[in-house]
């Protein structure tokens, strides 16, 4: 982290002199929860869908982020060796982040996705140089004809029927990495939302949308099973709960999430959205159920447990009030429901979900190795 970045980026000696308090504390909070990294034998995976970042202008009347937002932000990116991003729309947030990140740290992102309903986002990767090696091979996600959303068959007129129907309203992006003994693609997605009606069109694509990715990830991690390499599907999937047929959709086709990462992942913590799913063996990820497990811990990070409390709305009075939404409204409305809104859009409406992963295999490759030689 470059924090003498705080003197260039943050002027005004009393909003410095906030940031920094607020970052001690959650300096504090993130040691205290998140295990430390170590050189070898373990990966810190992460998923974080950050609230429209890199959306410029005054959306919603919240307007753009400040200064310290990025450092917040950036702190908590900083204690994980790789993280899916989610909600990427320019890149000028991204690389301010980044520059505070340091030099020890990469990214990876699509291409604006102009599908209808895509919001021009992109999908990102942020890793840890030192422990993290990027393996060249990235790619996003087309669906063949026959597993189309929304599938129809047409008559083309000449006696002949084709496929019919749409892509993922946000291409699925893979990228291949290894970290010590372990070799993994990671694919992250952002799943069309559509609406909460059961009965409706629109949770049925959500829900096919979630069908498909699995479907289509499952016969590749089978190959990369082969190949002692795993797979990993994360992100947001814009999950009821565990027991839904939006969970359904991901587990029908052999994915498996683990009890330890089955947590409500917004910040009013009452969905599930955000889900990291592995479809592997033990000799390729070792994962462990329980969430007192010595090598293996897992959980979502409560980002406004020290930053942007409520008990610091006042704090914030000036920002909020060069907002656009907050025309007309007196302060104690400002410190009350806007505050809570307007802070989301200044560190995220999610948090981030992480699980802790060994990846040292080397007994396990001598075993192996043992085995074959003795056949």
């Amino acid at each position: 982290m470059m924090y003498y970045l705080l003197k260039r980026l943050i002027r005004p000696r009393d909003e410095r002199e906030r940031a920094v308090k607020n970052l001690i504390a959650l300096r504090k909070q993130l040691d205290r929860e998140i295990p430390g990294k170590d050189l070898g034998g373990h990966l810190l995976l992460a998923t974080w869908n950050i609230r429209d970042f890199g959306r410029t202008g005054n959306r919603w009347g919240y307007g753009k982020r400040i200064r310290e937002s990025h450092f917040y932000i950036a702190e908590v990116l900083s204690r994980f060796d790789v993280v899916a991003v989610q909600e990427v729309n320019k890149l000028d947030e991204l690389e301010t982040v980044m520059e505070i990140l340091g030099p020890d740290y990469e990214y990876i992102a699509t291409d604006r996705d102009t599908n209808v309903g895509a919001n021009d986002e992109r999908m990102a990767f942020i890793w840890d140089k030192r422990k993290v090696r990027f393996q060249h091979i990235a790619g996003e996600i087309v669906l063949p004809d026959s597993m189309l959303i929304s599938k129809v068959r047409l008559d083309t007129g000449s006696g002949k029927k084709v496929n019919a129907g749409k892509q993922f309203r946000r291409s699925p992006f893979v990228v291949t990495f290894q970290s010590g003994w372990l070799k993994f693609d990671l694919c992250t997605v952002h799943i069309y939302y559509g609406d909460d009606d059961e009965d409706s069109e629109k949770l049925q694509e959500r829900v096919e949308e979630i069908d498909r990715i699995a479907k289509w990830l499952s016969k590749r991690a089978d190959k990369d099973l082969k190949d002692n390499k795993a797979l990993i599907l994360l992100g947001d999937f814009n999950i009821v709960n565990p027991n839904h047929k939006t969970m359904d959709a991901l587990l029908d086709s052999g994915f498996t999430v683990p009890e330890v990462l089955r947590k409500r992942s917004n910040v009013k913590s009452d969905m599930y959205y955000d889900q990291i799913a592995f479809k592997t063996d033990s000799l390729t990820i070792d994962y462990i159920e329980a969430a007192s497990a010595e090598d293996t811990v897992a959980g979502v990070f409560n980002i406004f447990q020290n930053v942007m409390k409520p008990s610091q709305a006042g704090d914030y009075l000036e920002e909020m009030k060069e907002t656009t939404g907050a025309a007309g409204k007196t302060d104690d409305e400002l410190k009350g429901a806007y505050f809570k809104k307007w802070r989301t859009y200044q560190f995220s409406d999610h948090m981030p979900l992480w699980v802790r992963l060994r990846t040292d295999s080397s007994e396990a490759y001598l075993k192996r190795m043992q085995e074959d030689l003795t056949d």
